[in-house]
């Protein structure tokens, strides 16, 4: 029974390795400038557990040309539960979602919307979710949309203390896509790290 065990664990750590780094994880395609050319986004492996995000523009002539390159801008575990992933949103919009659901005692699920407004690519929203699996009167939940500028918050504080809500404007607007770097945190979400 010994000699399985080796033998069990030798496809799980091939599994376990990650990708080399320009390997890709994610893709996703939509004509989301209206152009009637396919634009395609994509997130590649990179070095110490991130991902680089490339924005293609589409051009009926000659395919995808890149058009925004954000070089470990997205944070991309190699265990299950933590790799990104990309979701359409709308003909308008796609999202970027990071998580870390595999492990751990409060997983965790970030989205950042992207949507093509006026000429450009532009951080149009942030949420955030998690839950405590040990305690399950502590969870929170923030959604901000960086294009009306209002925010609305969820938080269970856990030990069975009363659930908070707030609602209001938050003190930013939407920003180009090329301005985005890991780590950004809207204000207006604060509360669910306190």
């Amino acid at each position: 029974m010994t000699l399985l065990l080796p033998l069990c664990l030798v496809p799980a750590a091939a599994v376990a390795q990650t990708q080399p780094p320009g390997a890709p994880i994610a893709a996703l395609s939509g004509d989301w400038n209206g152009d009637d050319a396919a634009d395609a986004v994509l997130l590649l492996r990179a070095a110490d557990g991130m991902a680089d995000l490339v924005l293609y523009q589409g051009a009926p002539e000659d395919g995808l040309h890149p058009l925004i390159t954000l070089p470990a801008s997205v944070s991309a575990g190699p265990l299950a539960g933590s790799a990104p992933t990309l979701e359409a949103r709308s003909d308008t919009s796609f999202a970027i979602v990071t998580q870390q659901t595999g492990f751990g005692r409060t997983p965790w699920t970030q989205v950042v919307t992207v949507a093509f407004r006026n000429g450009t690519y532009m951080v149009a929203g942030f949420d955030y979710d998690f839950y405590d699996r040990l305690d399950l009167s502590h969870y929170g939940g923030c959604s901000v949309n960086l294009l009306t500028g209002r925010f609305t918050l969820t938080l269970g504080p856990g030990d069975e203390a009363p659930e908070v809500h707030r609602a209001g404007p938050v003190g930013e607007a939407a920003f180009p896509l090329a301005a985005l770097t890991d780590g950004y945190w809207p204000p207006a979400c604060d509360a669910l790290m306190r």
